[in-house]
């Protein structure tokens, strides 16, 4: 099935010298693009693929496909790009670039004339806080974002790479018991596919849960878009949680090469006493590995040096301690200003005016 017209992610509006150390993807890479991200020196980000980058398409952003030098190797980088009027171009690698060496980010961004006509870009590459190199980063005009875009820059990821026994006694006794508990009541847990009927049920228990919680939430179609495209494109799966045919709990989960990640979740507040949700990320974590994923990103929860029961994520972090209570800290999102007055505008007052008319008028976020 062909997802994406063959010459999407063209811009030949940018002209990069051959000699330039980055340039836009050939077809042939485009073809190929998933697993030139997957080969990354991070082994790959979900939001790195092109069914991310043609799913942001249909809200606002531009997706452009990049090859750059860094450590005397090539790395594939998504780049989505966003023309804000009074500004200029903004250009977003959404958990990219894919390395872990702090350098690596300095060469990725090095050639400016690749990005003529960007008043600022955004990475937010997977490395460890512990290894960042922030004075380097510094000296090279990049600057900690003051708000970090994506939620998971503190996460709990768990080696799911062994066999049941040895996963389960990782986790905590209350855990265990409650993923016992749950399959003894008659829980059950399945993927399924994504129907219109079933995402809108996936919706529902999202809608439930930030009734309890109080968090944002994006529009209907922006997920049942997002989720039916990852289903298509092979990198995700939709789950649900039964009790004598009633849904509990519902999970959407992401996987690219050999990790994976918690997308979205949700549960309803009626037979909470049954557990689904502990049955339900048991269930899901060997389901991946099937698929010869090896690790388990649980995605956002408080940074080490937050972890307080004030925290807003706090509640997460409770639940999903039960499995590991290790937190990676990422450096999270870092910002490299081109034109600093139109930076400085964007900090005052820019992007936080851009999110708030795009919450009223769209419902959604800015990113």
């Amino acid at each position: 099935m062909t997802l994406w017209p063959p010459h999407a992610h063209a811009c030949r509006v940018c002209t990069v010298d051959i000699s330039a150390l980055m340039r836009l993807a050939s077809d042939r890479e485009i073809v190929t693009w998933d697993a030139l991200i997957a080969a990354n020196p991070d082994g790959g980000h979900v939001l790195q693929t092109r069914a991310w980058g043609e799913f942001k398409r249909r809200w606002g952003w531009r997706p452009t496909y990049w090859i750059a030098g860094a450590g005397g190797r090539d790395v594939a980088v998504l780049f989505l790009r966003r023309l804000l009027p009074g500004f200029g171009t903004l250009w977003y690698a959404p958990k990219g670039p894919g390395v872990l060496d702090p350098a690596d980010v300095v060469e990725v961004l090095s050639d400016r004339r690749a990005m003529r006509g960007a008043f600022l870009v955004k990475v937010e590459p997977e490395i460890e806080e512990s290894v960042a190199d922030r004075a380097s980063w510094r000296r090279a005009g990049l600057r900690k974002s003051p708000a970090d875009v994506q939620l998971s820059r503190a996460t709990i990821i768990i080696d799911i790479d062994r066999d049941d026994d040895e996963l389960l006694a990782s986790f905590k006794p209350k855990t265990r018991y409650n993923i016992r508990l749950a399959g003894r009541r008659g829980v059950e847990v399945t993927p399924v596919p994504p129907t219109d009927a079933n995402l809108a049920i996936m919706y529902a228990l999202m809608a439930s849960t930030r009734e309890r919680a109080g968090f944002f939430l994006r529009s209907q179609r922006y997920f049942t878009q997002c989720w039916a495209l990852q289903a298509a494109s092979g990198q995700g799966q939709l789950f649900f949680a039964t009790y004598q045919g009633a849904v509990l709990a519902g999970l959407f989960a992401t996987y690219l090469g050999v990790h994976g990640w918690y997308k979205e979740g949700g549960s309803t507040k009626e037979h909470s006493a049954m557990m689904a949700p502990h049955l339900l990320q048991w269930e899901v974590m060997r389901w991946l590995r099937s698929r010869g994923v090896r690790s388990y990103d649980l995605v956002s929860v408080p940074p080490s040096s937050q972890l307080n029961e004030d925290h807003p994520l706090y509640g997460l972090y409770r639940f999903k301690s039960g499995f590991s209570e290790t937190i990676t800290d990422f450096v999270g999102t870092w910002d490299l200003p081109l034109r600093p007055r139109a930076y400085a505008a964007w900090q005052l007052f820019g992007e936080t005016s851009a999110d708030r008319l795009t919450r009223r008028l769209r419902h959604e976020l800015l990113y």
